[in-house]
């Protein structure tokens, strides 16, 4: 995409470079302004490693085939219309032609990952693997399924209308896939390469290589706050799912097994304020104090 929409929900029709006899893009999308509705890509994680990939690494993303789960899912995002009522009928019937649709060749749903080799200018100098992930976005998570439910394991019990609930649901499920995708046995069955044979890009994974004995014993992954940019999920929120998650991956049985065999796991965060990462570091370790008084009572 030449913009990235804030909030969503994404319209049904992308610009193109001949939409603005100046500009060349369009400074509008989908009723969306430039710098308020809209970011340019270089505002995205996503963006930026896609500028920075270039060909190769979107010849590996065009190769990740469609997710055995997309099935699952009614569609990515929920109407604007089911959100609220400031549509017309007419609008709301359009933007629900466009949502409600089920897609089986979707690559990577909403609360999944998927991995691909880091491919492609200043990206594989720093990264080994890129593990993509979908948040939802914040106002209009996807409609859920039953089946859905089982597959990324959401428990929302009272909170079934909660859209806001939902989406910090699914957010968790984003994390928890990830981290499924980078530490997991076989390094997971979502991986995928032009070599071995891979949407949207938030997790950078270094200092692993398939295949190298020695390297498994340093496995490193950078995470961005997952959720806080275009997906416009307050930062109070991003930063409570980020130490949930965090926390639970710190105490999940599967990351003592493979402390069992001597080898370092790491997750770093990559944020841009200081006192974020405070309350991050802060939030983690009472997220895990709380759980092991829970324990031990």
């Amino acid at each position: 995409f030449p913009y990235f929409p804030r909030g969503g929900p994404q319209p049904k029709v992308q610009p193109n470079r001949h939409a603005h006899h100046i500009m060349g893009y369009v400074s509008q999308w989908g009723g969306m302004d430039v710098g308020s509705g809209m970011l340019f890509s270089a505002e995205s994680i996503d963006g930026l490693l896609h500028q920075l990939g270039g060909l190769r690494f979107r010849a590996e993303c065009n190769l990740v085939p469609f997710h055995p789960w997309a099935h699952a899912y009614l569609n990515q995002q929920r109407p604007k219309s089911a959100a609220n009522n400031d549509r017309s009928t007419n609008d709301a019937m359009e933007v629900s032609n466009i949502v409600n649709s089920p897609n089986p060749k979707t690559k990577c749903p909403v609360g999944t990952a998927v991995s691909t080799a880091a491919v492609g200018g200043e990206i594989q100098s720093h990264y080994d693997r890129i593990i993509h992930t979908v948040p939802p976005f914040y106002n209009y998570p996807p409609s859920m399924t039953e089946e859905v439910r089982r597959l990324l394991e959401i428990e929302i019990g009272e909170h079934e209308e909660d859209l806001h609930q939902l989406s910090k649901e699914l957010l968790r499920s984003c994390y928890r896939q990830s981290f499924h995708v980078a530490f997991g046995s076989n390094n997971n069955d979502q991986s995928f390469s032009l070599l071995n044979n891979p949407i949207t890009s938030f997790f950078g994974m270094g200092n692993y290589r398939h295949n190298n004995q020695q390297a498994r014993h340093s496995q490193r992954i950078a995470v961005p706050l997952l959720g806080a940019g275009c997906r416009d999920f307050p930062k109070d929120v991003a930063l409570e799912v980020a130490a949930l998650e965090s926390a639970s991956w710190l105490l999940s049985e599967s990351k003592e097994e493979v402390h069992a065999t001597e080898a370092e796991l790491v997750v770093a965060f990559g944020l841009l304020e200081s006192e974020d990462a405070e309350a991050l570091a802060n939030s983690i370790g009472e997220t895990i104090q709380l759980r092991d008084a829970a324990t031990t009572d």
